[in-house]
């Protein structure tokens, strides 16, 4: 991971991510892979540019049986902060803040935006950084669009980008897991290495060249 001086923006100095803060797919709950859509045919690509490549940190691990399980299929990304963030849909966006200092530690107080998609299904971005937001409510996005710059606000060890889809909503703070729309999704990428069950903790992905309008048409219901 690298760390950034969030005043020039530059790069300060690289650290490797602690090991208790990259999931090992192994304490979380097994996904259940048959849930996930072959890559030719899922809208998603991956929520960073084109050409860039960043570190999975989480992904099952998120999984808590007091809250039923609904991060499930959310994934937690290593991204310096200010690091440039796409819609990894299309759709439309229906929250939006920024508000919120890198660093505050805070529950609750993480900046993010929503999307809705064309089945009703929620993409979400989390701990992007102050005034990070590119967007705002009623904008409408397609894959590959930047929307926000990563950040660390929030309840958030690190700068990273927490991604992930609920099933409906949105679900505001402080309802985010509320069933059933807190429900997480499974996904895949179709601009990213092959993966069959969802994106491995620990493997760094590569952004890869896709067809923008071929995904934007892309006719899809999860499972």
């Amino acid at each position: 991971v690298r760390q950034h001086d969030e005043r020039s923006g530059q790069i300060t100095r690289y650290y490797d991510a602690p090991l208790s803060l990259v999931g090992d797919g192994v304490r979380g709950q097994e996904p259940d892979c048959v849930q996930f859509a072959q890559q030719d045919e899922t809208p998603y690509v991956l929520p960073w540019p084109i050409g860039t490549e960043f570190q999975v940190l989480r992904t099952t691990t998120h999984y808590t049986p007091g809250n039923g399980g609904v991060g499930l299929y959310a994934i937690d990304v290593g991204m310096p902060i200010r690091s440039e963030v796409v819609a990894a849909r299309a759709g439309v966006v229906v929250a939006a803040r920024d508000s919120f200092r890198d660093g505050n530690g805070l529950d609750l107080q993480e900046n993010f935006v929503f999307i809705r998609h064309g089945d009703g299904t929620i993409g979400r971005y989390f701990h992007l950084t102050h005034r990070g937001a590119l967007v705002v409510v009623g904008d409408t996005v397609l894959p590959g669009d930047t929307i926000g710059l990563s950040g660390n606000t929030g309840q958030s060890a690190l700068p990273h980008l927490h991604f992930d889809v609920q099933a409906c909503g949105p679900n505001l703070p402080p309802e985010y897991n509320t069933l059933p729309c807190g429900q997480t999704v499974p996904v895949q990428f179709a601009n990213a290495a092959a993966h069959s069950c969802g994106l491995v903790p620990r493997r760094r992905y590569r952004a890869l060249p896709f067809d923008r309008d071929q995904m934007s048409n892309r006719v899809f219901r999860h499972r």
